[in-house]
């Protein structure tokens, strides 16, 4: 018979657990819990919370093209959405009118040439803007052909275009603003790696004709190959004038007979003799020339406007759909629209004119528009002061991939043509609700 020892007859005994190592396990858990509540708080709160629909670009910038595109499509947009129009401006341009003598055919022809117009102008509008934030910081603009200052590399800018509706700017019943972070800045007009080239004068050129004349003359080449060079002329014009007697004699002698008469030149069409026998050789028709194809860059350059364009309709939309669809749409009734850009005293352009009464509105307004959309003022050396009573604010800000405009460095004193006002568009924009 087995006998079993009282020490096989215990069971095993298993882990001891230390009830101390736990419970400061449990209270390093719930502290690193803690501290990951407290810095997502803390990150959360210094996240900027945007209200402006955003509009990222698939580009590294906004060419001026592209921002003149987007402005327009914009204006498009807003003029729809604050009833200014019955149908979108597409739509209304397609549409044929059954009376076109009537005050609403009137007012809706007015309102499409006045639209085909500023679109004509915005594309001359972002170049002329696009130089002129370039030539921030430069010398005078009487020196910009000969200062080496000048610097024809590219860059980008912020630029800003607004939408005033009401019957002036001062008393706005809405103002929709338009943010480009990334614009292209870049002074058209200059040729770049352009060899440096000697230019001759006329008058240096004449000196050096005289003394290569002067060198020639002691050997006698230079008056014996002018006076061979006579020579030949002067026989060269008796010949031809012989001939052209020879051809007048032949014709005045041909005409008085009927039959030496010089044959007219063969016209186009056959003749009805030729046409009713045999018929005569012709030359096979030839086939028209293809058509030219487009540069692949155009190409692709239209359908990166159109992939922008769709984006900013598709964001509109969205942002529309806020508030229970009055996001950004309102029921206005039809009034004056005015059209306004941010650019320097030193922009040029025939259709935009400077409003330096417009600042102080508009400037406040753009604060509270950065403020909206979680931006710092990243305008340079200049503050903007925002409203005591603040406003509803309305907008859209386009964006790229890029890293954005960074501030221009324009030294302590900011130049009087470095300064950024407000101009307005000469034409004239009136809303209408007749159909």
């Amino acid at each position: 018979m087995r006998v079993l020892s009282p020490a096989a007859q215990l069971p095993t005994p298993g882990p001891v657990l230390n009830v101390t190592n736990l419970l400061a396990s449990g209270d390093e858990i719930r502290n690193e819990t803690a501290l990951t509540s407290t810095s997502a708080r803390h990150l959360s709160s210094m996240v900027p919370t945007s209200k402006i629909p955003t509009v990222m670009l698939d580009t590294d910038l906004v060419t001026g093209t592209m921002a003149a595109r987007l402005c327009i499509s914009f204006l498009g947009h807003v003029m729809f959405l604050k009833n200014q129009v019955p149908f979108p401006i597409v739509q209304l341009a397609r549409m044929p009118g059954s009376d076109n003598t009537s005050r609403a055919a009137k007012k809706r022809h007015e309102l499409l040439n006045s639209f085909d117009t500023l679109t004509s102008h915005l594309y001359t509008t972002f170049i002329a803007l696009s130089t002129a934030l370039a030539l921030r910081g430069t010398p005078e603009k009487s020196k910009f052909a000969t200062s080496k200052d000048v610097n024809p590399k590219q860059g980008v800018s912020r630029a800003f275009f607004a939408v005033v509706l009401g019957p002036t700017v001062g008393a706005a019943k809405s103002r929709v603003m338009v943010g480009i972070d990334g614009l292209e800045t870049k002074i058209w007009g200059l040729r770049e790696d352009v060899p440096q080239v000697s230019f001759v004068t006329p008058r240096q050129q004449h000196d050096e004709d005289s003394e290569g004349d002067k060198d020639e003359s002691p050997d006698g080449t230079g008056e014996s190959g002018s006076d061979s060079a006579d020579s030949d002329e002067e026989s060269a014009s008796e010949q031809d004038s012989d001939e052209e007697d020879n051809v007048y004699e032949s014709g005045s002698e041909g005409s008085g007979t009927g039959s030496c008469a010089v044959s007219p030149p063969p016209s186009r069409s056959p003749s009805p003799a030729l046409s009713s026998g045999s018929s005569p050789l012709t030359s096979p028709p030839t086939a028209p020339p293809p058509p030219c194809k487009l540069p692949f860059h155009r190409v692709e350059e239209e359908d990166t406007l159109r992939a922008a364009e769709r984006l900013l309709s598709r964001t509109l939309a969205s942002a529309c759909a806020e508030d229970d669809g009055q996001g950004m749409a309102s029921e206005m009734a039809p009034t004056q629209i005015h059209v306004l850009l941010r650019a320097p005293r030193r922009f040029v352009h025939p259709s935009w004119t400077p409003r330096q009464n417009l600042c102080a509105s508009l400037d406040s307004y753009i604060a509270e528009f950065l403020e909206g959309s979680g931006e710092t003022q990243n305008s340079g050396a200049e503050s903007l002061t925002k409203r005591k009573k603040p406003t509803k604010v309305e907008g859209v800000w386009i964006k790229t991939n890029g890293n954005g405009a960074e501030p221009k460095d324009l030294g302590d004193e900011l130049a009087e043509e470095d300064e950024l006002i407000w101009w307005s568009w000469d034409g004239k924009l009136a809303g209408f609700a007749d159909w």
